[in-house]
């Protein structure tokens, strides 16, 4: 090879590399919140709608009910076995996957699901929460015994 050659190869691969460093990447969170809003409206799945809420905090105070249309036909999610971890798995009737959630709240709990909550108890004590699988939202429930008194 000629040294011109390689001197024109050498000032491109600087010349591209010096134009990368000056590109700067999109900051998913910093888009305005109202497009946020309408993104979160067009999400159809609510398995897709987790995963948009699970972007970064932006997305997840957009990933709210009165941006999802639960009007659209929805499979189940099914939640399966407890593994001993923070992580519950679900699986997608309609993807025909298997996804993750981060639920530290039902770790060595007995779950059941009601019409898209969980209903945890804890083994000891019996104590009963409410817990929104895909929201930070959970209610403590009276003991049993509590109804009663």
């Amino acid at each position: 090879m000629s040294s011109e050659f390689k001197k024109t190869n050498k000032n491109k691969a600087a010349c591209v590399s010096s134009r990368l460093k000056t590109i700067k990447m999109a900051n998913w969170a910093e888009l305005p919140k109202d497009l946020i809003d309408l993104i979160a409206k067009r999400v159809k799945a609510i398995e897709d709608f987790v995963a948009f809420g699970s972007v970064c905090n932006s997305w997840r105070s957009s990933a709210i009910k009165v941006n999802f249309d639960s009007l659209s036909p929805q499979l189940p999610l099914l939640m399966l076995a407890d593994k001993g971890d923070d992580y519950r798995e679900f699986y997608s009737l309609s993807k025909k996957k298997v996804s993750c959630v981060y639920l530290p709240e039902v770790k060595e709990r007995q779950c059941h699901p009601t019409e898209g909550w969980i209903c945890t108890v804890e083994f000891d004590t019996t104590e009963m929460t409410l817990l929104h699988p895909f929201t930070p939202v959970d209610t403590k429930l009276p003991l049993e015994k509590q109804l009663w008194d």
